[in-house]
């Protein structure tokens, strides 16, 4: 997709999602941060990334009206900025894989926290293949062709320094504009065939008035040919006495006639019921070296995507069940009984307390 296309996608949902994005870097990064952020331009072969080498660059995909290729390109110190502002601590002297690791979290976290907010909305999107890397040249950007390029500003409270985001991003037609273009290329190339058909028509008539015409069929016989009898009877004993030849018959056998095989509908015998064959006959002995999970459910819980984001280590979620209820023994999925935990050497164990009626635990058992 070049700049004149994307250009006001690119600014109608940057309009929407720089907020967002602040908003939700707030969160992850415990703090308050702005953003700000420049009109996109066309991506040239003499641009130049802000900073010095090496840099970090992030890539993703995200898929709304279209499907985009998005590149990030964030200062060294930033991201380890980043890992120092994620874990509470200074920013560390040595960047390495889990200073990356960590940028990629918060990335993803914030992706996830954007992507909850404008779901069912007109820039709702998704975005998945995060991939955080040092980049160590300009030779080692590979950036993709006719993309479009904008520059941004983080600035997180308490700190003076504000910091620089380079993002590229190049797109594909959406599915109904894709749909579209089909369409009417479908419809260009149908008008191209006709007219090449008509014309082919036309030129196969013209032949077919100027070529001879193939003698009429007549009563019993076959379509007659321009080959006399002595050349198909010559042609045929040639071929009878030839070393890839069948080496016997005549002219005759050749030509389709010989033995006719008859041939008559086949023959089976009847299927009949006997004792034992059904379903209903078979004894649960069949069943008894079969292997089924077992899972004992100590509770559940719903939460929001917004909560689920905001877990960490430490975190405490609390369940449905109040302390002392009986837990339940599920098999396949299915509710077989309510028990007890209880320690058996280093082991934990459930005393059961309570069965589920029969017809219960056989469906249990089919499920």
């Amino acid at each position: 997709m070049q700049f004149e296309e994307l250009d006001p996608r690119y600014q109608a949902m940057a309009k929407e999602l720089l907020p967002a994005l602040a908003e939700s870097a707030s969160q992850v990064l415990q703090g308050a941060v702005t953003a700000a952020g420049e009109d996109p331009a066309p991506l040239g072969e003499d641009f130049t990334p802000p900073g010095e080498f090496p840099l970090v660059k992030i890539t993703l995909n995200s898929t709304s009206e279209g499907t985009y290729e998005h590149i990030f390109l964030i200062d060294k110190a930033l991201a380890g900025l980043i890992f120092g502002w994620m874990v509470g601590s200074d920013a560390p002297e040595e960047i390495g894989n889990e200073q990356y690791e960590a940028v990629q979290e918060v990335i993803n976290q914030m992706l996830g926290q954007v992507q909850a907010a404008f779901d069912g909305e007109e820039n709702a999107f998704s975005a998945a293949d995060v991939v955080v890397a040092e980049v160590a040249s300009a030779e080692d950007l590979s950036l993709p062709e006719g993309a479009t390029v904008a520059a941004y500003s983080f600035t997180r409270e308490g700190d003076e320094q504000k910091f620089s985001v380079t993002h590229i991003v190049q797109g594909e037609l959406a599915a109904a504009e894709a749909e579209g273009a089909a369409e009417a290329a479908g419809e260009e190339a149908a008008e191209d065939a006709e007219e090449a058909t008509e014309a082919a028509g036309e030129e196969a008539a013209e032949a077919a008035q100027k070529a001879p015409k193939a003698p009429a069929e007549t009563g019993d016989s076959a379509l007659e040919t321009d080959i006399s009898e002595e050349m198909a009877a010559e042609l045929a004993g040639d071929f009878l006495e030839s070393d890839d030849g069948p080496g016997s018959g005549d002219f005759d056998d050749l030509l389709g006639g010989g033995e006719v095989v008859a041939a008559s509908p086949a023959d089976f015998d009847e299927f009949t019921e006997s004792a034992g064959s059904g379903v209903g006959d078979s004894k649960i002995d069949m069943l008894l070296d079969v292997k089924l999970d077992i899972t004992v459910e100590l509770g559940r819980k719903q939460m929001l995507v917004e909560e689920i984001l905001r877990l960490g280590k430490g975190s405490v979620i609390e369940l449905d069940k109040l302390a002392g209820e009986p837990v339940d023994i599920l098999v396949n999925g299915m509710k077989l009984a309510e028990g007890e935990v209880v320690v058996i050497e280093d082991h934990f164990g459930i005393r059961l307390t309570h069965l589920v009626d029969t017809s219960s635990r056989i469906r249990s058992l089919g499920r």
